[in-house]
């Protein structure tokens, strides 16, 4: 090989471009990409009992039936930012949730998850807010504070 003979180089060069082109093609259906990028990550439990204990499956509003739990949150630091999506045939605990006008809508969306915006209602939660889905009920985090002073507790 000549000092002007640049094949092998550029050879090498092209593979590991491929190489990391297939990588980020790979990649871009990944949460990776969701937590680098939106700082965001989504989570899928079969049930909250599936969940680790630090989800948000186990806010003090989610129904004890729930399965088919869909979540999406901030990966910021101190963000609480989330949405929840799951079945329940339970309703809502009226200890913990009272309906009351909508007054904030939700950060994520959820495949499936109705519109929050449509809702001129919601369960005010705590600092949850929640609507009937088809199949349960979808929440989102943090909500107005107007909505989570109506609430009978913090759920």
């Amino acid at each position: 090989m000549s000092l002007h003979d640049s094949r092998p180089a550029r050879t090498g060069t092209v593979a590991l471009l491929a190489s990391f082109a297939a990588l980020t093609v790979g990649l871009s259906g990944c949460s990776v990409v969701d937590e680098l990028v939106y700082h965001q990550r989504s989570a899928t439990f079969q049930t909250s009992a599936d969940a680790p204990d630090s989800s948000v499956a186990h806010a003090g509003w989610v129904p004890k039936d729930a399965s088919d739990i869909r979540i999406v949150e901030s990966t910021r630091p101190d963000a609480t930012n989330a949405s929840i999506l799951l079945s329940s045939a339970s309703p809502l605990d009226p200890g913990i949730c009272v309906e009351i006008d909508r007054q904030s809508g939700s950060t994520y969306s959820i495949e499936g998850a109705p519109d929050p915006y449509a809702a001129e209602r919601v369960f005010t939660c705590g600092e949850w807010s929640v609507i009937p889905s088809e199949d349960g009920w979808f929440g989102w985090t943090p909500n107005s504070p107007d909505e989570q002073d109506q609430a009978p507790s913090r759920g």
